[in-house]
């Protein structure tokens, strides 16, 4: 990919020439943006964006490296280069950079520039923002994990659930927030939610736990594997997607990696680049159309993409029914896998 070009500090220059949608800038506009896990799908989306539409942008690139002590250097950063626009990538990077709705601080946050976030799961229950209809103050965004109760749906639409597992990283507040979700879903729907949270040791998750913990939802007899949007279980996602196949659960997963280039079954995801976009597009009526932040809704993209990892499923022999099949994008490799 690309992205790989882009770890680490990089600074990248777009200037584009010819006719533009809207009056363009004197000069390109200033975007920096400060990324957890390094360049991928959702940033690449959001640079694509104003090269296709022709607006001249200066994008000034920061990885964390998933080190959180390095974000208030940025924050001190884009603050003393004076940019136009912060772009942030991730809950961490957000709410460490931009605040909490309720504990902002100037000293320590970002709040003279205006801010787009993007690839957070939880927008409200992370209090980034105080509702999806407004941040309330000088940040606008998207959001990228489809509603609970939709994946839930999808998930029951493929085969009932009467116990659903999920194994998750407990440093992690986006699956703290998606395991009460579920649980609340499941007194409505009739499933029961096993957790199964890996160990920690020196505030460190690890990742030799994860195997046991699936094996320890197999014994508890879960009908499913829900995969919450996890950077921890996302980097480690060939782990837990082969300790479930190994056990034989099918699994669904939040977000697309695991499901795209792992060996998780099923997804239902808002794809990571056309997120990248949206953000981009609110970029734009900030900077070109000078709209408030404060105006502009947090919401996801318009369409759903259901995936399904065929190689799993002739693996698994759970076929999906017909109706979903014919609405979901297919992956096969036509590489088989093993149980």
């Amino acid at each position: 990919m690309i992205g790989r070009l882009f770890f680490g500090v990089v600074t990248a220059v777009l200037l584009m020439s010819g006719p533009v949608a809207a009056e363009p800038a004197a000069k390109p506009y200033r975007i920096y943006m400060a990324l957890w896990r390094g360049w991928e799908d959702a940033a690449q989306g959001f640079k694509d964006y104003f090269t296709n539409q022709n607006i001249p942008v200066e994008l000034i690139i920061r990885d964390a490296g998933q080190d959180r002590s390095k974000l208030p250097e940025f924050v001190a950063e884009a603050k003393q280069l004076g940019v136009d626009l912060v772009f942030t990538w991730g809950t961490t990077v957000t709410v460490d950079m931009l605040g909490t709705y309720d504990t902002v601080d100037p000293a320590k946050h970002i709040t003279d520039i205006p801010a787009v976030f993007a690839i957070v799961s939880q927008p409200v229950g992370a209090k980034v923002v105080p509702n999806l209809a407004s941040s309330g103050r000088n940040i606008a965004g998207t959001s990228y994990l489809v509603p609970m109760d939709t994946q839930i749906n999808l998930l029951q639409s493929y085969r009932s659930v009467r116990k659903l597992g999920m194994v998750y990283n407990p440093l992690e507040k986006n699956s703290l927030v998606a395991a009460d979700e579920l649980r609340d879903l499941g007194k409505r729907d009739g499933y029961d939610l096993v957790v199964a949270p890996v160990e920690v040791v020196d505030g460190k998750p690890v990742v030799e736990s994860i195997a046991s913990k699936v094996r320890d939802l197999k014994a508890a007899g879960v009908d499913f594997l829900y995969i919450p949007p996890d950077t921890f279980l996302n980097i480690n996602r060939d782990v837990l997607t082969s300790a479930a196949l190994a056990e034989k659960i099918p699994s669904f997963a939040a977000a697309e990696n695991p499901v795209l280039s792992s060996k998780a079954m099923l997804g239902g995801v808002y794809r990571y680049y056309t997120v990248g976009q949206l953000t981009a597009y609110k970029a734009e009526q900030i900077l070109v159309h000078k709209i408030a932040p404060a105006d502009l809704p947090v919401d996801p993209p318009k369409r759903l993409s259901i995936i399904i990892n065929m190689p799993v499923v002739r693996a698994l022999e759970v076929y999906p029914p017909m109706s979903l099949l014919s609405l979901a994008e297919v992956v096969d490799s036509g590489v088989e896998v093993r149980p």
